[in-house]
């Protein structure tokens, strides 16, 4: 079961605390076919990988190689929501992950991120701010300037 945990926006620094060296591998669902798992070779194939989901629901994710099987990891995830994208970033420790949902301009720390619910307009990124968010990301350097992430705190038992 998990547990919601409100925590204050210094959190964020979390995200400046990966190892851009590490293996990641991602997966996608396009026009509905899953992918399956496959290993990031570039950060110009997570863009190519980002251009490809192109129809509303498309979506796909990034991670530490075989995070199910790690005691900790991160993980950036987008969509195609038909009006744009919503992009998450996140970071596992344990039994906690914190993800952030991540929008533009400093309005966007205090947008929603609720599991299951629209992005509000801030949230909803143009492609060139997907490209700029998660090439930052892939390389360990947080969130580039004009971005904000409002941050949910999840507790697995």
């Amino acid at each position: 079961m998990l547990e919601t945990l409100a925590l204050p926006d210094t959190q964020l620094e979390l995200m400046l605390g990966v190892q851009p060296e590490e293996s990641l591998e991602w997966q996608a669902e396009l026009d509905g076919s899953y992918t399956g798992w496959h290993d990031v070779e570039s950060a110009d194939q997570l863009i190519a990988i980002a251009q490809s989901i192109t129809a509303e629901d498309d979506w796909f994710t990034v991670q530490t190689k075989d995070l199910d099987e790690q005691p900790s990891g991160r993980y950036a995830q987008a969509a195609n929501t038909g009006k744009g994208y919503l992009v998450e970033v996140a970071q596992i420790d344990g039994n906690t992950t914190h993800n952030w949902r991540i929008g533009m301009g400093a309005a966007a720390d205090d947008s929603g991120n609720l599991p299951h619910e629209e992005p509000e307009d801030n949230q909803i990124l143009s492609f060139a701010a997907v490209t700029e968010v998660l090439v930052s990301w892939l390389h360990g350097r947080g969130l580039p300037l004009g971005y904000g992430a409002a941050l949910k705190v999840y507790r697995s038992a």
